[in-house]
């Protein structure tokens, strides 16, 4: 699997689906080829996507976006040594004081939901080698208030020269 695709269609979908937020995403020029389930990854990205945009929909609701507030998800994959980065920030509310329950079952920030979301999510991740962080983002898109960034690492196979020609004969 090329995990450039996987993130790329996960933006695609949740563009589609979240108008009046801003995905910026931010893609590395080459293929990443890991061995995962595309479906399973798909979902957990596309779900944490969904999640930044919910974060930020809440604090519209709560009346607490900063006048001038641009509602923005940053999306990025970048490689780090044997591992695949996808770090997915938003300028949403931000994260409760205790972190550690969100990965509880039946936790939610958002008055609505099912709050199964990110132990799911963590635990595809887990089951792929990988790992589930969230923490808080930078501010931007004029914030005053850091949003969340869910920082997700899932082992990549190491680019031999084989499988980088590969990946300039797709770029061209």
């Amino acid at each position: 699997a090329n995990l450039v695709e996987l993130v790329r269609g996960a933006v695609t979908l949740q563009k589609a689906g979240q108008v009046g937020v801003e995905i910026e995403a931010t893609l590395p020029g080459t293929e990443v080829p890991a061995e995962l389930d595309e479906t399973m990854i798909g979902q957990a990205l596309t779900n944490l996507i969904k999640n930044a945009g919910e974060a930020i929909e809440s604090l519209q609701q709560a009346g607490e976006a900063p006048p001038g507030h641009v509602p923005t998800i940053r999306v990025a994959l970048e490689t780090q040594g044997k591992e695949g980065v996808v770090t997915i920030q938003d300028n949403g509310i931000g994260l409760p004081a205790d972190r550690a329950r969100l990965f509880e079952p039946y936790v939610t920030t958002r008055d609505k939901g099912t709050g199964l979301g990110l132990p799911i999510v963590k635990k595809i991740i887990e089951e792929h080698g990988g790992t589930l962080v969230l923490e808080d983002a930078d501010l931007f898109g004029g914030t005053d208030r850091p949003g969340a960034r869910a920082v997700v690492r899932l082992p990549i196979k190491a680019l031999t020269p084989e499988t980088q020609g590969t990946a300039q004969d797709a770029a061209e």
